[in-house]
């Protein structure tokens, strides 16, 4: 009884320390890449995700069609040409079972394509719940690098690489 109480406010200690993440990305050091096995299509959430189109010009209107097998939230994280991440939409609800459009077609929010140019590679997320607002993805690293991180944030929710899904488009001057 009194070792469960000590730990008991062991955690209680520890949960200011806990209030905000920041998950930094850093240059990959020749670290082995992450295994991706072919997840089992039942654990598959998100169905669909791709970009409007292939290709933007810097100052285009940018739009993502997802669909997903169940209600909850997504983030969308982007991997631009110069290695950085960055998160652009935290939280959008998304209703499951319809191909839904982020940002909405007439809603206030709108996504501008911007410097650099190159390939940028956006990934969703997806989880049942809203994430914390506090953990923040940033820091220049490696695609595995970053699918490891986002792994690792949804981790809690019971989901894994499965609920993660890309798209990939090019942006010019």
């Amino acid at each position: 009884m009194r070792q469960r109480l000590v730990m008991f406010a062991w955690a209680i200690a520890a949960l200011p320390m806990l209030a905000a993440c920041v998950i930094t990305i850093v240059p990959d050091q020749g670290s082995p890449q992450v295994d991706r096995p072919r997840p089992d299509p039942a654990a598959v959430v998100i169905e669909r995700f791709e970009s409007n189109r292939a290709s933007y010009r810097v100052g285009d209107t940018l739009s993502f069609r997802i669909r997903t097998n169940r209600p909850g939230y997504v983030t969308l994280t982007a991997y631009d040409p110069d290695g950085r991440v960055y998160v652009f939409a935290r939280n959008v609800e998304v209703r499951g079972n319809r191909t839904e459009t982020i940002p909405a077609p007439f809603g206030r929010t709108r996504f501008t394509v911007t410097s650099p140019v190159g390939l940028h590679v956006v990934r969703a997320h997806f989880t049942p719940e809203r994430t914390p607002e506090s953990v923040v993805f940033r820091g220049v690293g490696s695609l595995d690098a970053w699918l490891a991180q986002i792994v690792l944030e949804i981790r809690g929710f019971g989901f894994g690489a499965e609920s993660v899904a890309e798209t990939r488009f090019e942006v010019r001057r």
